[in-house]
């Protein structure tokens, strides 16, 4: 038997209902599996209880992006965050169940499609920025640079309290974000317009 094809074929099972409806035509699957797998595949394919399993997936993803992601999803709103989730699921079924991965595709993707809002290209850029910062590799975390139109000290706090943003001052600034020889992610804010430095950190409260 192999276990990691009869495995990567049952998530695809759940997460892609196009697949779902392939097999229960006569998809042919992977020359790797068994006669016995495919039949339990197809057993599968059939069985009503995989909607339940496909809910709880779909509720398993949007906790890794709600958990990775606070000030995006806070920023788009229950509709938008919806109506997004749905397009990126639709264009990347699912390839890992680690949190980082997903949500940084995530990022690139509404980067990608322009996603609309106001205030959403920054907060993107911001959040990818720190899991960027935050993410486990060999040696020291490149600096990343994130262009704000926008307040970002009140930007950030305000959607780290829960608020939809309002009104935010303009103000043009580079932040850039390094970590320190402890772990922590400092930022650094520097205005465009007359290039001096801020002692302001973008950091949203709680993060």
């Amino acid at each position: 038997m192999s276990l990691r094809v009869f495995q990567a074929t049952l998530l695809q099972l759940i997460a892609d209902p196009s697949f779902r409806d392939a097999v229960l035509a006569g998809h042919a699957f992977d020359a790797d599996l068994t006669q016995q797998e495919q039949t339990r595949l197809r057993g599968i394919a059939g069985d009503r209880g995989l909607d339940i399993n496909r809910t709880l997936h779909k509720g398993f993803r949007l906790g890794k992006l709600r958990a990775m992601l606070p000030l995006t999803c806070q920023v788009l709103g229950p509709k938008q965050l919806a109506r997004e989730v749905s397009a990126f699921w639709k264009e990347r079924p699912p390839s890992s169940f680690y949190f980082l991965p997903e949500a940084l595709d995530f990022c690139d993707f509404l980067r990608r499609r322009n996603a609309r809002g106001k205030y959403l290209r920054e907060v993107v850029a911001y959040e990818r920025a720190t899991l960027e910062l935050e993410r486990a590799r060999v040696g020291a975390a490149p600096a990343q640079t994130v262009v704000f139109r926008h307040d970002p000290r009140t930007l950030l706090s305000t959607l780290a309290a829960g608020r939809r943003p309002r009104a935010i001052a303009e103000q043009r600034c580079r932040a850039t974000g390094m970590k320190d020889r402890h772990g922590r992610v400092n930022w650094q804010v520097e205005a465009l317009d007359d290039r001096r430095p801020s002692a302001r950190r973008p950091r949203a409260t709680g993060q």
